[in-house]
Protein backbone atom coordinates (compact mmCIF):
# COMPACT_ATOMS: atom_id res chain seq x y z
CA UNK A 1 0.00 0.00 0.00
CA UNK A 2 1.53 3.31 -1.12
CA UNK A 3 1.26 6.01 1.54
CA UNK A 4 1.85 9.74 1.22
CA UNK A 5 2.36 12.34 3.94
CA UNK A 6 0.94 15.73 2.92
CA UNK A 7 2.34 18.77 4.75
CA UNK A 8 0.59 22.09 4.00
CA UNK A 9 2.88 24.96 4.93
CA UNK A 10 2.62 28.73 5.02
CA UNK A 11 5.55 30.64 6.52
CA UNK A 12 6.79 27.63 8.50
CA UNK A 13 10.55 28.02 8.05
CA UNK A 14 10.96 27.83 11.83
CA UNK A 15 9.11 24.52 12.17
CA UNK A 16 9.73 22.54 8.98
CA UNK A 17 13.38 21.60 9.64
CA UNK A 18 12.65 19.72 12.87
CA UNK A 19 9.49 18.11 11.46
CA UNK A 20 11.16 16.90 8.27
CA UNK A 21 14.16 15.70 10.29
CA UNK A 22 11.79 13.58 12.40
CA UNK A 23 10.09 12.20 9.31
CA UNK A 24 13.38 10.86 7.92
CA UNK A 25 12.87 7.79 10.10
CA UNK A 26 9.59 7.02 8.29
CA UNK A 27 10.66 7.51 4.67
CA UNK A 28 11.03 3.77 4.12
CA UNK A 29 7.24 3.52 4.42
CA UNK A 30 5.90 6.98 3.50
CA UNK A 31 6.56 9.43 0.71
CA UNK A 32 6.42 13.12 1.65
CA UNK A 33 5.09 16.15 -0.18
CA UNK A 34 5.26 19.68 1.20
CA UNK A 35 2.70 22.04 -0.31
CA UNK A 36 4.07 25.54 0.13
CA UNK A 37 1.11 27.94 0.03
CA UNK A 38 3.00 30.89 -1.49
CA UNK A 39 4.98 31.47 1.70
CA UNK A 40 6.77 34.77 2.16
CA UNK A 41 9.66 33.11 3.97
CA UNK A 42 12.09 30.28 3.08
CA UNK A 43 9.69 27.39 3.73
CA UNK A 44 9.96 25.95 0.19
CA UNK A 45 13.74 26.40 0.06
CA UNK A 46 14.20 24.63 3.39
CA UNK A 47 11.92 21.73 2.41
CA UNK A 48 13.87 21.19 -0.83
CA UNK A 49 17.05 20.62 1.17
CA UNK A 50 15.66 17.35 2.52
CA UNK A 51 16.33 14.34 0.34
CA UNK A 52 13.25 12.46 -0.83
CA UNK A 53 10.84 15.31 -0.05
CA UNK A 54 8.73 16.60 -2.95
CA UNK A 55 7.87 20.30 -2.81
CA UNK A 56 4.89 21.86 -4.58
CA UNK A 57 5.19 25.64 -4.50
CA UNK A 58 1.88 27.40 -5.19
CA UNK A 59 2.05 30.62 -7.18
CA UNK A 60 -0.69 32.25 -5.10
CA UNK A 61 -1.91 31.78 -1.55
CA UNK A 62 -4.93 29.46 -1.65
CA UNK A 63 -5.43 29.07 2.09
CA UNK A 64 -5.26 25.84 4.07
CA UNK A 65 -8.07 24.20 2.11
CA UNK A 66 -6.49 24.89 -1.26
CA UNK A 67 -3.07 23.73 -0.08
CA UNK A 68 -4.44 20.49 1.36
CA UNK A 69 -6.52 19.77 -1.74
CA UNK A 70 -3.41 20.28 -3.87
CA UNK A 71 -1.86 17.48 -1.84
CA UNK A 72 -4.93 15.29 -2.40
CA UNK A 73 -4.78 15.90 -6.15
CA UNK A 74 -1.10 14.97 -6.14
CA UNK A 75 -1.87 11.76 -4.21
CA UNK A 76 -4.60 10.70 -6.63
CA UNK A 77 -2.57 11.59 -9.73
CA UNK A 78 0.38 9.57 -8.46
CA UNK A 79 -1.77 6.58 -7.47
CA UNK A 80 -1.33 6.57 -3.70
CA UNK A 81 -3.60 4.31 -1.67
CA UNK A 82 -3.55 6.46 1.45
CA UNK A 83 -2.62 10.00 2.47
CA UNK A 84 -1.86 11.40 5.90
CA UNK A 85 -2.21 15.13 6.55
CA UNK A 86 0.34 16.57 8.99
CA UNK A 87 0.39 20.30 9.70
CA UNK A 88 3.61 22.16 8.96
CA UNK A 89 3.69 23.83 12.38
CA UNK A 90 5.20 20.77 14.08
CA UNK A 91 2.26 20.13 16.43
CA UNK A 92 1.70 16.63 15.04
CA UNK A 93 4.19 14.05 16.26
CA UNK A 94 5.02 11.36 13.64
CA UNK A 95 4.95 8.69 16.34
CA UNK A 96 1.17 8.50 15.77
CA UNK A 97 1.46 7.52 12.11
CA UNK A 98 1.12 3.78 12.68
CA UNK A 99 -1.95 4.08 14.92
CA UNK A 100 -3.51 6.64 12.59
CA UNK A 101 -3.20 4.45 9.53
CA UNK A 102 -4.03 1.10 11.18
CA UNK A 103 -7.86 1.39 10.96
CA UNK A 104 -7.59 2.09 7.22
CA UNK A 105 -5.20 -0.82 6.75
CA UNK A 106 -7.76 -3.05 8.47
CA UNK A 107 -10.60 -1.70 6.32
CA UNK A 108 -12.42 -0.18 9.31
CA UNK A 109 -12.56 3.44 8.13
CA UNK A 110 -12.14 5.73 5.16
CA UNK A 111 -10.92 8.61 7.34
CA UNK A 112 -9.11 8.51 10.68
CA UNK A 113 -8.72 11.58 12.89
CA UNK A 114 -6.13 12.10 15.60
CA UNK A 115 -8.17 13.51 18.51
CA UNK A 116 -7.04 15.48 21.56
CA UNK A 117 -10.40 15.24 23.30
CA UNK A 118 -11.57 11.63 23.44
CA UNK A 119 -13.13 11.02 26.84
CA UNK A 120 -11.29 7.79 27.56
CA UNK A 121 -7.86 9.27 26.79
CA UNK A 122 -7.79 13.07 26.43
CA UNK A 123 -4.62 15.05 25.85
CA UNK A 124 -4.52 16.93 29.16
CA UNK A 125 -1.18 18.57 28.37
CA UNK A 126 -2.40 20.38 25.26
CA UNK A 127 -3.72 23.85 26.06
CA UNK A 128 -6.39 24.94 23.59
CA UNK A 129 -7.11 28.70 23.46
CA UNK A 130 -10.56 29.42 24.92
CA UNK A 131 -12.26 30.78 21.79
CA UNK A 132 -10.80 28.04 19.63
CA UNK A 133 -12.09 25.40 22.04
CA UNK A 134 -15.55 27.01 22.00
CA UNK A 135 -15.51 26.97 18.20
CA UNK A 136 -14.50 23.33 18.13
CA UNK A 137 -17.25 22.33 20.57
CA UNK A 138 -19.78 24.26 18.51
CA UNK A 139 -18.71 22.60 15.26
CA UNK A 140 -18.80 19.20 16.95
CA UNK A 141 -22.36 19.81 18.15
CA UNK A 142 -23.52 21.11 14.77
CA UNK A 143 -21.93 18.13 13.03
CA UNK A 144 -23.81 15.79 15.36
CA UNK A 145 -27.12 17.55 14.64
CA UNK A 146 -26.48 17.39 10.90
CA UNK A 147 -25.23 13.81 10.68
CA UNK A 148 -25.82 11.96 13.95
CA UNK A 149 -22.07 11.32 14.22
CA UNK A 150 -20.11 12.48 17.28
CA UNK A 151 -16.60 13.69 16.51
CA UNK A 152 -14.66 14.99 19.50
CA UNK A 153 -11.94 16.88 17.60
CA UNK A 154 -13.46 18.40 14.47
CA UNK A 155 -10.60 20.88 14.05
CA UNK A 156 -7.76 18.35 14.15
CA UNK A 157 -5.52 18.58 11.10
CA UNK A 158 -3.96 15.18 11.81
CA UNK A 159 -5.90 12.87 9.50
CA UNK A 160 -5.48 9.79 7.33
CA UNK A 161 -7.60 9.13 4.24
CA UNK A 162 -7.98 6.08 2.05
CA UNK A 163 -8.03 6.10 -1.75
CA UNK A 164 -11.81 6.57 -1.97
CA UNK A 165 -11.86 9.60 0.33
CA UNK A 166 -8.81 11.05 -1.41
CA UNK A 167 -10.49 10.80 -4.79
CA UNK A 168 -13.61 12.51 -3.46
CA UNK A 169 -11.69 15.41 -1.89
CA UNK A 170 -9.46 15.84 -4.94
CA UNK A 171 -12.51 17.16 -6.79
CA UNK A 172 -14.44 18.85 -3.96
CA UNK A 173 -12.95 20.31 -0.77
CA UNK A 174 -13.79 23.35 1.42
CA UNK A 175 -11.50 26.35 1.17
CA UNK A 176 -11.58 28.28 4.47
CA UNK A 177 -10.94 26.34 7.73
CA UNK A 178 -12.15 23.15 6.04
CA UNK A 179 -11.72 20.58 8.82
CA UNK A 180 -15.28 20.35 10.22
CA UNK A 181 -17.01 21.03 6.91
CA UNK A 182 -14.99 18.29 5.22
CA UNK A 183 -16.19 15.78 7.82
CA UNK A 184 -19.82 16.53 7.04
CA UNK A 185 -19.07 16.10 3.33
CA UNK A 186 -17.61 12.65 4.01
CA UNK A 187 -20.56 11.59 6.16
CA UNK A 188 -23.06 12.80 3.57
CA UNK A 189 -21.37 10.53 1.03
CA UNK A 190 -21.49 7.50 3.33
CA UNK A 191 -17.79 7.40 4.24
CA UNK A 192 -16.77 5.95 7.61
CA UNK A 193 -14.88 8.17 10.06
CA UNK A 194 -13.01 6.97 13.11
CA UNK A 195 -11.08 8.82 15.82
CA UNK A 196 -8.03 7.67 17.75
CA UNK A 197 -6.59 9.43 20.83
CA UNK A 198 -3.33 11.33 20.26
CA UNK A 199 -1.21 13.89 22.03
CA UNK A 200 -0.13 17.05 20.26
CA UNK A 201 2.65 19.54 20.78
CA UNK A 202 2.57 23.32 20.96
CA UNK A 203 3.77 25.40 18.04
CA UNK A 204 7.46 26.16 18.54
CA UNK A 205 7.92 29.04 16.07
CA UNK A 206 5.85 31.43 13.98
CA UNK A 207 2.22 32.36 14.36
CA UNK A 208 -0.93 30.37 13.76
CA UNK A 209 -3.25 31.49 10.97
CA UNK A 210 -6.11 30.85 13.37
CA UNK A 211 -6.11 34.23 15.14
CA UNK A 212 -8.39 35.26 18.02
CA UNK A 213 -10.60 37.19 15.59
CA UNK A 214 -10.93 34.17 13.33
CA UNK A 215 -11.70 32.03 16.36
CA UNK A 216 -14.62 34.31 17.25
CA UNK A 217 -15.91 34.19 13.67
CA UNK A 218 -15.36 30.44 13.32
CA UNK A 219 -18.75 29.22 14.67
CA UNK A 220 -20.59 31.45 12.19
CA UNK A 221 -18.35 30.22 9.38
CA UNK A 222 -19.09 26.61 10.31
CA UNK A 223 -22.82 27.23 10.53
CA UNK A 224 -22.94 28.87 7.10
CA UNK A 225 -20.83 26.09 5.59
CA UNK A 226 -22.97 23.33 7.08
CA UNK A 227 -26.20 24.99 5.95
CA UNK A 228 -24.79 25.27 2.45
CA UNK A 229 -23.90 21.58 2.37
CA UNK A 230 -27.31 20.53 3.67
CA UNK A 231 -29.15 22.69 1.12
CA UNK A 232 -26.91 21.34 -1.62
CA UNK A 233 -27.70 17.76 -0.61
CA UNK A 234 -31.47 18.37 -0.67
CA UNK A 235 -31.21 19.74 -4.18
Amino acid sequence: MRKLIIIPAYNEEGNLPSLLEELKAYQHEYDIVVVDDASRDRSALIARRFEGVTVIQLAANLGIGGAVQTGFKYAVTHHYDMAIQIDGDGQHDPIWLEKLTAPIMRGEANCVIGSRYMKDNPDRDYKTPFFRRVGMLFSSYILFLASGKRITDTTSGLRALDRQALTFFATDYPVDHPEAEALLMLLQQGFTIKEIPVKMRSRQAGQSLFTSLKAVKYPFRVLVGFLGLMIKKKR
